[in-house]
């Protein structure tokens, strides 16, 4: 849409010039003909800025929107309405243009034929276009999911790949029995373990009760 819209700026820059002479040619150097030449120029010199503002505008909201950013959609939803109005704007103020013949002779019909053919076409071609790309995308970022723009999850909403607590059921053999006799520390501690052997006492030996006195 920036693309278009600066292929459209140019290109009104670049027939200004055999425009303003067409017009100068035909009024014969009229002081009020080049009131009309300067509002034509201004007006082609505007459409060029504006058109790179709106590029470089829409790229910023372009990369921030494939981020999920839920400022640059807010700005976003409200440039494709001043864009739907600026698209309205143009096909009524084409419409009233061409609602009546201009008065042979006057400034009018001069600049209308200073134009090259099939510009006012060109013109509603380029506000019905206007009107179509700005309600496009109007609607499908309405549509867009607004998980992806930050908004959070309802509620009870479990996300994608996400399992509540209260849905994990661990096997059995997976975990360890409860203990089921206490613990007691001392020399009880092999209850715990009533599977396994005690271990057998050594028999005495002679030499130990030597050396056990004093």
């Amino acid at each position: 849409m920036a693309a278009a819209g600066l292929t459209y700026a140019v290109g009104m820059v670049a027939v200004t010039p055999a425009v303003v002479s067409r017009f100068r040619d035909a009024t014969a150097g009229s002081d009020t003909s080049e009131n009309f030449i300067s509002v034509v120029w201004l007006i082609s010199a505007l459409a060029l800025v504006l058109a790179l503002l709106v590029l470089a505008l829409f790229l910023v909201l372009g990369i921030a929107l494939r981020r999920g950013n839920r400022l640059a959609r807010a700005v976003t939803l409200g440039v494709c309405g001043l864009g739907i109005l600026g698209g309205c704007g143009t096909l009524v103020v084409l419409a009233v243009q061409r609602s009546g013949e201009a008065a042979p002779g006057s400034l009018g019909e001069a600049l209308n034929e200073a134009y090259p053919e099939g510009w006012i076409v060109l013109n509603v071609v380029v506000a019905v276009a206007q009107l179509i790309a700005y309600l496009g995308v109007g609607v499908l970022l309405l549509a867009a999911p607004g998980e992806f723009f930050g908004r959070t999850v309802p509620a009870g909403t479990a996300l994608p790949g996400f399992v509540p607590p209260s849905q994990i059921v661990a096997s059995t053999t997976e975990w360890a029995a409860p203990q089921s006799q206490p613990f007691v520390t001392g020399r009880s501690e092999p209850d715990q373990f009533p599977d396994q052997p005690t271990p057998r006492k050594s028999e005495p030996n002679p030499e130990d009760e030597y050396w056990s006195r004093p």
